[in-house]
């Protein structure tokens, strides 16, 4: 049996539901969810190369469908072409 080094679950996100940053510039599809972070597909290997590990910011994310709304606080923790692994911060680190 594999070991499951994983703290959260990560859920699929099968809705149209896309991360923008603190200036409203997308930063892509949201493609997963945990109780830990998201992944986000960016648009393009621009929007990806333009972002460094250990950046911190604000990602407001948003379902369009819905017009439902979160913004939260995360640190950029993986990079792999365009796929984006954000890290929720808590405690106002930013």
């Amino acid at each position: 049996m594999a070991d499951n080094r994983r703290r959260y679950v990560r859920l699929d996100v099968t809705e149209e539901t896309v991360a923008v940053d603190a200036r409203g510039r997308e930063i892509g599809k949201v493609t997963q969810a945990s109780g830990g972070g998201i992944t986000v597909q960016a648009p393009s290997t621009a929007v990806a190369d333009g972002l460094e590990i250990g950046e911190r910011m604000q990602v407001t994310v948003m379902e369009p469908k819905t017009q439902t709304r979160n913004t939260i606080d995360v640190v950029l923790r993986r990079k792999s072409d365009r796929d984006l692994g954000f890290e929720f911060v808590t405690g106002g680190l930013i």
